[in-house]
Order: structure tokens, then sequence, then C-alpha cells
């Protein structure tokens, strides 16, 4: 396959989401040396620097910084640079048209996850999850696994793993859609909720109760559409345990899940809020091997 970014090319650096520890000092300067390390010309965004606030006119500001990028013909892709909350809110202000007119992947995770989906439901372009420039820079240096996989992606080679637990066997092919559960959670009733038949999902999720995730996933096992999934991979839960909880744990949460379900299901795929962890495209054709745990990219 044909390298999806080559060195020297120009790339984005953009700011979705509102940074929920009202940092102000997040690192820009040093995800834009790592970029400019992997061979890339940085372009930053000013809401990188200043779009951190809950306004109307930050949602504005994004999406005109987000839109531009997609507009500018030297630009090969955006790359979100940092998580948070509220990228939910800059949707409306997206011109679909116009980014499908200028299909470049937007590479992001956790909050990031709206705009990526939102774009995935109105375009049926591809995205990239799994790395999120300032989360990278909090360990000192980026994870040996990130580093591989986002080289990968970035080469345009096929995104492979065999690794998880088997909660429900079978063989599943489809389109791999997903991030974060409480992300795809906030889209449902939205113009911007993907379609979920003939997919297969992804989901992880950090700081929600199991009652949370067990109201959630049960919201979309009650979705019409939910008859139409093929399989589900459950990435890794961060901080989402609640001591003396009646729903129990999140692995009993989802094991409850499973028991309603008829497709294929692994857990514990390495994708999720820890330094270690996958980056890999969404929105193309997988295989979900789920009796032998084994994820692979097809399309």
């Amino acid at each position: 396959m044909s390298d999806l970014l080559h060195t020297g090319d120009t790339v984005a650096l953009v700011s979705p989401s509102i940074s929920l520890n009202r940092k102000r000092d997040i690192n820009v300067d040093g995800v834009v040396r790592y970029l400019t390390s992997l061979g890339f010309k940085v372009i930053v965004a000013p809401s990188c620097y200043s779009g951190l606030t809950l306004t109307a006119d930050s949602d504005k500001a994004k999406a005109d910084d987000i839109m531009a990028m997609y507009r500018n013909l030297e630009v090969k892709a955006l790359f979100a640079l940092h998580g948070g909350a509220a990228s939910l809110r800059v949707l409306p202000f997206l011109d679909f048209d116009e980014i499908k007119k200028n299909p470049k992947p937007l590479i992001g995770f956790s909050d990031t996850s709206s705009i990526q989906m939102g774009i995935y439901s109105q375009t049926g372009l591809p995205y990239i999850s799994g790395f999120l420039g300032e989360y990278e820079l909090r360990q000192g240096e980026v994870d040996a696994l990130v580093v591989q996989d986002l080289r990968t992606v970035l080469k345009g080679e096929k995104f492979y793993s065999r690794e998880g637990v088997s909660l429900r066997g079978g063989v599943a092919e489809g389109v791999l859609i997903g991030g974060n559960l409480s992300i795809f959670s906030d889209l449902t009733g939205t113009p911007y909720y993907p379609d979920i038949r003939d997919k297969i999902i992804l989901f992880e999720d950090e700081c929600e109760k199991p009652y949370k995730i067990n109201l959630m996933l049960t919201q979309l096992r009650l979705n019409p559409w939910f008859e139409h999934v093929r399989g589900v991979v459950f990435g890794r839960f961060s901080e989402c345990e609640l001591e003396g909880s009646t729903f129990g744990t999140v692995d009993d949460v989802i094991d409850d899940f499973v028991r309603q379900t008829k497709v294929p299901v692994i857990k514990n795929f390495n994708y999720g809020h820890f330094p270690t962890r996958h980056v890999l495209t969404l929105g193309v054709s997988y295989r979900l091997d789920a009796d032998n745990c084994v994820l692979e990219q097809i399309g």
C-alpha cells in the first residue's frame, strides 16, 4: 500500500476540545517538536493556544480552524492536540461537504471521537484513533507501541493484532468504528451518530462508574440498528471501578452485555486511556476472529 503521509508533508495541529483540568500550559511546542521529528512540517491552528474556553464563540473558532486546515491543500492530515471535553459542540459549525471534497485523516483519541465519528457519519471518511499529541508526552516519551502503530498507519500498512480475551466466539467482517464509549453515547439522537449496521464496534472509556457504563451499553443494545451489528471489541477501561457498586465491576457489566448479544465479542484489546495502546484506522473494513482474538484490517 502507498504511504498515507510522506517525509516533508505538512500536517496541522488543531484543538477541538476543552481541557478538563483548566490547564492552559498545554505543551504545544513539545507536540510540534515530536511531529517535526517524524519528518513533517507543522501548522499550528490559533485555537491550540486560545481555544480552551467553553463558549459559542470558541466553538465557532475551533470549527473555523479545522475547516481552514481541510481547505488548505498543503495540509495532508490533521492531528488533535489534546483531549478533554465538548468537541461535540464543534460539529454544527463544520462544513461536511467541504470536508468530503478535501479528504484527509483526522488523528486523535478520547474526546476527539466526537469530531471523528461525526465526520465519518456525514462523509464516510476514515479516521485514525489512538494518538493524541499532548497526552503522549505526559510520560516524557511516547510509548513504543504507540510509535510503532502510528508509523504503521502513516505508511498505509494494514493493522493486525492477536490479543485479548474471547467472550463470545465467532468470526465477523465489517467496517470498524467507535472510540470512546461516552462520546459514542453522547452522539445518540444527533445527526452525527454513525450508522452501526453491519459494523464492528470498538469501545474504551475512563472515569465512568460501572452503572453508567451499564446504561450506555444497554442504550446501545436497545438501539433498533444493533441487531445488525456484526461484532464488538472492548478495549481497556481506566479508573472506572467503584467500591460497593451494586452493578459490580466493569467486567461484570461487560459480561452482562455479552449474555444479551449474539455477535462475536472480545475484551482487553490494548486500546484505552493508558500510555501503551494501539493506534489504528477506523472507518475501514476489518475481520474479527473472536475465537482466536485476532483483529485484522482487510480494507
